[in-house]
């Protein structure tokens, strides 16, 4: 069993889990973390929150928002790419 924290951000401010908790694989976390979050976004304060599923070292499994939320307004203009070479 591997430990995985659940870090809670919204309105701009992140509750770090200090504790966790233990699950047998990434999935089973993330469909937790995934719950949480859809029954976190219920309540009006914290209808932007977003649940990082982190493992105790450190890597990002997955990050979540609920599955209420509202779909993402496109973008009215082309984003711009700028070469790196």
């Amino acid at each position: 069993m591997r430990r995985y924290l659940f870090n809670i951000h919204t309105a701009g401010v992140v509750s770090r889990d200090e504790v966790g908790r233990k699950y047998s694989s990434d999935g089973a976390a993330v469909a937790y973390g995934q719950r949480v979050v859809d029954e976190l976004t219920k309540d009006e304060e914290y209808y932007d929150a977003i649940i990082d599923v982190v493992t105790a070292s450190g890597r990002l499994v997955a990050r979540l928002i609920s599955r209420n939320a509202p779909p993402m307004r496109p973008v009215s203009q082309p984003t711009r790419q700028v070469s790196l070479h």
